[in-house]
């Protein structure tokens, strides 16, 4: 019982020091942060697009861009996942 009161107490300190913080306060800083981060992958593949397009003919663009949105949508779909993410083999 005097064991679990002194955890309690070390809990309740380092709640005051600032130790820990609110699940909810970090759940809405994270659903932030990876609205951001979705926002921003997905809008790179067109500009990296643009950036080539001078430089190969326009079929190799939009096949760039479309390897670079499929990857893309990889990614996220990895990080949207519980647990491990087991990816299904591509066409080759």
């Amino acid at each position: 019982m005097k064991e679990q009161q002194a955890e309690a107490a070390a809990l309740r300190n380092a709640v005051a020091k600032g130790e820990y913080i609110r699940k909810d306060e970090v759940v809405s800083e994270l659903q932030r942060f990876f609205t951001t981060l979705k926002r921003s992958m997905v809008g790179y593949s067109r500009k990296v697009a643009m950036e080539v397009a001078p430089f190969v003919e326009p079929d190799l663009v939009r096949v760039i861009e479309q390897n670079i949105t499929d990857t893309t949508n990889t990614v996220l779909l990895q990080l949207s996942v519980r647990g491990v993410y087991h990816a299904k083999k591509g066409k080759k």
